[in-house]
Formats: structure tokens, C-alpha cells, sequence
């Protein structure tokens, strides 16, 4: 039997570098300032603070590097700490360089070090996460990554007896027709507190409880798995379990011993009115779940030989733990970089190098060297500065003009397309009555960038270098 377990650098492979940590993060932030997250938040924070806030932890992610944090909190946090600075061998300069679910950590040893905040942790987390999900989903653009996915590679994930996933998204399914076990949860699915087939979500809507999702961000509350570390995120799946061997004990016990149930089910009540009221929710309607199925019993439980592919080895020890339970065989890694080779399996395994299975696929990514007419001049130099400050996000020349080389002409008309449309579209508004509207507008254009994997000041600078052609 072969299984494979799909992680984010297939998104990445096939959907560019939108779908990198990078440019997640910054459509974090660029999204606050165009205020996308107010609905999210009810008005309680402004897209101006959470850019704050963002930027501000840079210097709690140095604190944590120097030791600063080394003897704050649980068991639990003590080593995820011990591995965030095992990966960051370097002082950290910008927020984006942070990886995603780094900054749960980041947050919880805010909030854990200041007492009168302490008691908050939670419901900042649950709002970064939603922050965090929306950027990954990039306005639904995520969903369209299977269509630049060729029959080859169709064929290839089809050969498998069984597929993982530790992404959110159903491109594979798309692409497939196959069944894809999401490890993490997925888009689709609503939380287990928002969807009436779960004890907790049947308990919420039979009480008349509003519901927390907003439509425009259903994604966003979704079941999806987001934590600081692995074992946190194995320990929610397995509560799942065990609390559903608890239920059918429940409800085998309500049909075998009447008695005995109502003896014991008069203690619950007594001693919990909340475990009291699932249990009594289960029996009235044993159809319900306790929550969602993670699958990682099935993986913990695979034979034969499983592939991996796209995977970083980060915060991600309750994979490896489920495949070093397993009965397989071996394993067949499939690496990115050298430092993805460092992984925690006890299994027969195989390295080998990713780049050269997407080209036994004809799946390579195409590279560009465009090399367009710009000067070595000046007025470059001061285009460039404009173009830094109207996306707010400096980089260095050099990678703006690389940035702006790798693009072909194609897709920089498509682009310019985007830009122009939104700059049309702008202008029928009205102009800008003040400089809060001004930087608005020009955030716009930026977020254009982000979603479509280009740096924001190449983005600027690819359109003025084209700006004729779509102004005659």
C-alpha cells in the first residue's frame, strides 16, 4: 500500500510565491490597512493597531532569541521556545520573517508575562488565527492552484492508495476526484462550535445562540488546526477521541443498565452541569459528533511505504510521532532545502529532492530573466524611493529590479490590467479627499501584488514602465 502526505510547498509550487509565509503575512498587514478585518474585530481594533502590533512583536520575537523568555511558562511552552530558537539563527529584522504559526507562541508569551492582560490569550489567538486563515485563502484565489496542475501530476497523486493533507484548501480533491484526509482541518468544514452537527454546535443553535460566522469570512471559521506547536495540536485531536469513547460509554451504559445511568448521570449533574448537558444532548441524539476527525489514528495506523511532499519540519512533531507509530515500511522524503533533511523518523526513509520529481513531471517551475530596459540612472533611484514609500514596505533596489525581471511580459500586461481596472475603478469614486484616502488607494494597488505573488514596489514599478501603453 503507498499513502502520500501533502504539505504547503504544493501551494507554493503550483500557486507561486503568493502562497509563501512571506506574503501570507503581508496580506495580513496590508489587509488591516485597507480595514478588511473590521467585521472580524466588530471596530474593537483599528487596521492601523493590528499593523502595530505586528511590527512591534519583532522585538518579542528578539527577546525570545536572547533568553529573555526562558523560564516563562508550561512544559509545553519551555520547548516549543527551545525549538523557535533552534530555527532562528538570526536576529529577526522584519515581521514577515516570522513563520506563521511562530507567532501563537509570540502572543502567548505576551500575554502570559503581563497579569492584567493574562486571561486575554485566548481570544487574541482565536483572532490572529482568523487573521491568519483569511491570508492563506487569499480572497478565494487558493482554491483555483489545481488548474496549474498538469495530467502528469494528475496521475501521479491518483496512484496512491491513500492521500494526506496538512493544508486547508481542496485542490487536490479538485483535481483528483480522490478522498483527502485533512490532518489540520480544512475550509470547507465549519469549527465544531459552529456546526450543528457537533454536540457543542447543537447545544449553541438549540439555545438560540447567534451564530459567530460572518459570511464574508466563513473560511475563517473554519476547523481548522492552528497552534504553536505539534503536541498542542495532537492533544486537541486526541481529546475529540477519548471524549468519544467517553460518549458511547455513556450511551451503551443508557441501554445496557437504565439503573446504573441514571445513578450515575444524577452524580454528573451534581459535580458538572456543562459535561452533564453533553452527555444528555448525546443520548437524545446519538447521530452527533463530539468534533472533528483529524485522522491521525489512520495515519498513526498506515502500512507499505508513505511519500511527503511539500513538508517543513516545523511545528509539525505530532506527524513524525504518528509515522514512527506506524506500521509502515518506509518512507520517502521529499526535501526543499538542506535544512528540511533534519527529520524525527525511526522508519527505513529515503531523501530525495523535490525539484527533481516535479521535473520527472514536466512540473518545473518557469523561471524568467526578462532583463527589461531599465537604466542605470538616478531618476531610477528616485523612482524607486517613490515606489518604496507608496507600498510601504521598502526593499533593497537590487531585488526590486530582480523582482521586476523575473516577471514576463504576459503576466506583467495582466498585472497592469489589475492595476489599471483598480485605478479606474478608484478614480470613479472620486479623488482622494484626504491623505487617509490617498495611502488607501495606494494600499489597494499593493494588496493587487501580494495576491498575485509580486512585491508591492515592483508591482508599482512594473506599471509605470507600462503606464503608456494603458493610458493611450
Amino acid at each position: 500500500m503507498k499513502s502520500v502526505l501533502l504539505g504547503n510547498g504544493i501551494n507554493i509550487q503550483f500557486g507561486g510565491k503568493a502562497y509563501s509565509n512571506d506574503f501570507i503575512m503581508k496580506r495580513i498587514v496590508f489587509n488591516a490597512r485597507s480595514n478588511r478585518y473590521d467585521p472580524l474585530f466588530g471596530g474593537l481594533i483599528s487596521g492601523k493597531e493590528i499593523e502595530r502590533i505586528f511590527r512591534a512583536f519583532v522585538d518579542i520575537a528578539n527577546k525570545t532569541l536572547n533568553g529573555d523568555y526562558d523560564e516563562v511558562g508550561n512544559a509545553d511552552d519551555q520547548e516549543a521556545i527551545k525549538d523557535f530558537k533552534s530555527r532562528y539563527i538570526a536576529p529577526i529584522l522584519k515581521y514577515y520573517e516570522i513563520m506563521l504559526e511562530d507567532w501563537f507562541l509570540l502572543i502567548r508569551l505576551f500575554f502570559i508575562t503581563n497579569a492584567d492582560i493574562k486571561n486575554q490569550w485566548q481570544s487574541v489567538k482565536q483572532g490572529f488565527e482568523r487573521m491568519i486563515l483569511d491570508a492563506i485563502y487569499n480572497e478565494g484565489l487558493l482554491n483555483s492552484v489545481y488548474q496549474s496542475m498538469n495530467k502528469k501530476v494528475k496521475k501521479f497523486l491518483k496512484s496512491f492508495d491513500y492521500i494526506f493533507s496538512l493544508n486547508y484548501d481542496r485542490n487536490i480533491e479538485a483535481l483528483t476526484g480522490r478522498e483527502v484526509f485533512h490532518l489540520h482541518g480544512d475550509y470547507s468544514s465549519l469549527a465544531d462550535s459552529e456546526d450543528p452537527r457537533t454536540i457543542q454546535g447543537y447545544i449553541r443553535h438549540q439555545a438560540g445562540e447567534p451564530t459567530i460566522v460572518i459570511e464574508e469570512f466563513r473560511h475563517c471559521f473554519c476547523n481548522a488546526l492552528l497552534d504553536y506547536s505539534g503536541e498542542l495540536k495532537f492533544k486537541r485531536a486526541s481529546d475529540i477521541i477519548k471524549c468519544t469513547n467517553e460518549m458511547n460509554r455513556w450511551l451503551e451504559l443508557s441501554r445496557r443498565n437504565v439503573d446504573e445511568f441514571k445513578k450515575q448521570i444524577a452524580a454528573l449533574k451534581e459535580k458538572d452541569k456543562n459535561a452533564y448537558q453533553y452527555v444528555i444532548t448525546y443520548i437524545h441524539n446519538p447521530t452527533l459528533r463530539v468534533g472533528t476527525d483529524y485522522h491521525f489514528e489512520k495515519l498513526s495506523n498506515l502500512e507499505g511505504e508513505l511519500h511527503i511532499i511539500g513538508l517543513s519540519p516545523n511545528n509539525d512533531s505530532h506527524i513524525f510521532k504518528c509515522i514512527n507509530e506506524s506500521k509502515l515500511d518506509k518512507v520517502c522524503f521529499y526535501y526543499y532545502s538542506k535544512k528540511d533533511k533534519n527529520i524525527s523518523i525511526n522508519k527505513p526513509y529515503k531523501l530525495l529532492n523535490v525539484e527533481d520529481l516535479w521535473k520527472s513531471l514536466d512540473a518545473e517551475r518557469k523561471k524568467y530573466n526578462c532583463s527589461y530596459p531599465i537604466p542605470d540612472d538616478p531618476m531610477v533611484d528616485k523612482f524607486i524611493e517613490v515606489f518604496n514609500a507608496l507600498s510601504f514596505d521598502p526593499i533593497p533596489k537590487e531585488k526590486i529590479i530582480d523582482e521586476v525581471n523575473s516577471i514576463p511580459q504576459f503576466k506583467v500586461d495582466q498585472l497592469c490590467a489589475m492595476v489599471r481596472k483598480e485605478l479606474v475603478e478608484q478614480k470613479e469614486r472620486g479623488n482622494p479627499k484626504n491623505e487617509v484616502e490617498l495611502i488607501w488607494g495606494f494600499n489597494e494597488i499593493s494588496r493587487i501584488g501580494l495576491r498575485e505573488g509580486v512585491l508591492p514596489s515592483a508591482l508599482f514599478m512594473l506599471y509605470t514602465m507600462n503606464a503608456k501603453k494603458y493610458n493611450d
